[in-house]
């Protein structure tokens, strides 16, 4: 395919009615909007072929993105310096996605007892939660926080974390 070819059809390929799409100011307001349909589907693919193991990882990941947009993120201590923020729950031994969110910025409905490390972790282990799954959950101290810990631990789901000793709840 030629790159006049591709740039005409990505110019026109939409995956959801610009008309439709919710002002700045509206609650329903969502800045993945175009690409919804996409991510849902990838979502929905990732859970049916799942076959849940009993130790997954919670973690991070970026996407290498160079151009403009308000969802570029900037990390220069990692490898991919710039680009899209993705909260990943995956199987530790194969790497398999079995769920994932990215990272649109803050959130003002978001619970701030717990912060942003244990709203990720609480919201990619809702699955996990309500289909009863025994299961252990391993992440690093971006995430870990006491009350999470003990949060999982009465939901039915075992974790391991790295901790730094000068976290503020550590019992």
């Amino acid at each position: 395919m030629t790159c006049k070819r591709f740039k005409k059809i990505l110019k026109n390929l939409h995956l959801n009615d610009n008309s439709q799409t919710p002002s700045k100011s509206s609650p329903d307001y969502d800045k993945l909007y175009k690409v919804c349909p996409l991510l849902e589907m990838l979502m929905t693919a990732c859970k049916n072929e799942a076959r849940t193991s009993t130790s997954q990882s919670i973690d991070e990941a970026m996407i290498k993105f160079k151009g403009i947009s308000s969802l570029k993120q900037c990390m220069p201590a990692k490898p991919i310096k710039r680009g899209f923020k993705v909260w990943v729950r995956a199987d530790s031994s194969t790497g398999y996605v079995y769920e994932f969110q990215i990272y649109t910025g803050k959130n003002d409905d978001s619970t701030p007892e717990f912060g942003l490390g244990s709203n990720v972790v609480k919201s990619l282990s809702k699955s996990l939660i309500e289909e009863e799954v025994t299961v252990h959950l391993a992440f690093d101290n971006f995430f870990a926080s006491y009350p999470l810990m003990q949060y999982l631990y009465e939901k039915g789901i075992y974790s391991t974390a790295t901790v730094n000793l000068n976290r503020a709840d550590l019992p």
